[in-house]
């Protein structure tokens, strides 16, 4: 009886490029071993293919391999069944990826043998060894890169240069045995320039700009890479490892007074750029405001064709990358709007005769006049926290600090006048957030208000007997998308007065409600829209 056909295919892998450009080298040799191996079992129907897979210069650390890609995804297509290797970490050195990849072989039906270890993941014995030797061999991954690591930390100590892209400044020893820099003639004043032009300017966006133009440097002189190299101890002839650094054998560049120097500019200038507000003044509300997640916004901006954008955002966007759920506000309209929001209160709050308090004001000063003078600055600096929700803010205001903005040393004030509990329209973008004042609040709802208006001409229209297909060809308009917006004028009583109110949700706009299954009961309505938009009814 005629074996079925075994397609086999030979996968070689070497760690390192050396001896690659021999005649014969590793990879063949580890072929040739396979290729032999699979003439022993052509009894079993075992066909060779003609492609080869070599990865030379690869490690076995991980799979982000092109020749094992490739030889994955004709696995997976249905044309390979079995891959042959010389030893199992020419595959893979890591446990992980092993199980990893036997998922994948399975999931294809395809099986791997190791010629030189006597074994298949066809049978139950053959997975043991192989997790058994898998064990071993990412051991020996590992310890070898600890023993790396080590290497290195000690080359360091002793200030070695341990390879890696040279410094601005500097060039490769022409002994190719040695373990230090040499100073580069022709770049070494630029070096020398870059420090200076710093430590003139006092900011880093006008020395790059300065060095673009003075020395040619283009591609890739960030203002990051600037940063990094007025901080690179290299240029002391000292050697970094981590946090530690080490004196090297390399010659310096810069002095120490001058270093030191430019590190006393740069830690004052990031000081200053941690407490700049939306107009680089210190902002008042750093650490006072939180979302709905308990997470403290932070002040940070974006340059946009040499423009500053200021924003507040939460914090977990700083430590953990995007999240839909964050918040990011732009700087100047949210401060405007709690200062607007204060202000407001105190103006009611103060002179309401249920909140009035004994404040020894100058009597030339009303108490109104004072509070309408405060500027923005005071207003912010009264606020002690912020907690922002999408349908509701709480502001609470500090009583010392009101008392001084009030001329006055009183600092005891009812609750009711240290508590702001409003709205504030904010509207979820895919960007961000953004806050939404009465004008634009009232622009975002006005295509609904006129569809609901048309909707109840269309009705009135169908009740005197104009057939629907008459209005669909008066209107333009297709009779699908005319059923689907009369039906605004099914909705509950309370629901269409919500839509021409002036407190209506920021979020109640056409495309939204269009998009809803609206109920035909008017009770299921409310409690849907109630729903959708927290507080619609209420």
């Amino acid at each position: 009886m005629r074996k079925s056909k075994i397609r086999c295919a030979i996968y070689t892998r070497k760690s390192t490029e050396d001896g690659l450009d021999q005649d014969f080298n590793s990879l063949d040799a580890q072929y040739e071993a396979c290729a032999a191996y699979i003439k022993s079992q052509k009894q079993e129907g075992w066909r060779q293919l003609k492609q080869r897979y070599d990865d030379g210069g690869k490690s076995g650390g991980n799979l982000q391999r092109t020749a094992l890609q490739e030889l994955l995804n004709e696995v997976e297509a249905g044309r390979i069944d079995m891959i042959l290797v010389y030893k199992i970490d020419r595959l893979t050195r890591s446990l992980a990826d092993f199980a990893q990849l036997v998922a994948r072989l399975d999931k294809a039906n395809c099986s791997f043998v190791s010629v030189t270890q006597a074994f298949n993941t066809s049978t139950s014995m053959g997975r043991l060894t192989l997790n058994v030797l898998l064990s071993f061999a990412q051991f020996e991954r590992e310890v070898t890169a600890e023993r790396i690591r080590d290497k290195i930390a000690a080359s360091k100590k002793k200030g070695m240069w341990m390879g890696g892209n040279i410094p601005l400044g500097y060039q490769k020893p022409k002994e190719t045995s040695a373990r230090r820099l040499e100073v580069n003639p022709q770049t070494a004043p630029i070096v020398h320039a870059i420090f200076d032009l710093y430590e003139t300017h006092k900011c880093l966006s006008k020395a790059r700009h300065q060095i673009l133009k003075t020395h040619g440097i283009q591609r890739g002189f960030s203002r990051g890479r600037l940063y990094s190299l007025l901080c690179n101890p290299i240029y002391l002839g000292k050697i970094r490892h981590k946090t530690a650094v080490y004196e090297g054998l390399h010659e310096g560049i810069i002095g120490q007074d001058q270093f030191n120097r430019v590190q006393a500019i740069l830690s004052a200038n990031a000081a200053r750029r941690r407490g700049q507000g939306s107009k680089g003044n210190k902002s008042s509300l750093i650490g006072k405001i939180f979302d709905e997640t308990g997470d403290r916004l932070t002040p940070t901006h974006t340059n946009r064709n040499g423009r500053l954008y200021h924003y507040y955002i939460s914090n977990r966007l700083v430590s953990s990358g995007a999240d839909p759920s964050a918040w990011r506000l732009k700087a100047q309209d949210l401060e405007t709007a709690l200062a607007n929001k204060v202000k407001e209160h105190l103006i009611h709050s103060l002179l309401d005769q249920s909140l009035s308090i004994s404040l020894p004001l100058p009597s030339c000063v009303p108490l109104k006049e004072l509070i309408e003078g405060l500027t923005k600055k005071d207003l912010l600096t009264i606020i002690s926290k912020v907690n922002l929700a999408l349908d509701k803010i709480h502001i609470a205001l500090n009583a010392k600090a009101l008392s001084h903005c009030l001329n006055n040393n009183v600092d005891q004030f009812e609750n009711e006048a240290l508590i702001i509990n409003t709205k504030l329209p904010i509207r979820r973008r895919s960007i961000g957030m953004k806050i939404i004042d009465a004008t634009e609040q009232k622009r975002i709802r006005q295509p609904l208000i006129r569809a609901l208006n048309t909707a109840h001409r269309w009705l009135d229209m169908l009740k005197d007997g104009t057939p629907i297909s008459v209005i669909s060809t008066k209107e333009n308009l297709p009779e699908s998308q005319l059923r689907k917006h009369i039906k605004l004028a099914f909705l509950s009583p309370s629901i269409q007065q919500a839509i021409v109110s002036s407190n209506a949700s920021v979020d109640l706009t056409l495309r939204k409600v269009l998009a809803l299954k609206i109920p035909e009961a008017w009770e299921a309505q409310d409690i849907l829209f109630n729903h959708k938009f927290p507080d619609l009814l209420k």
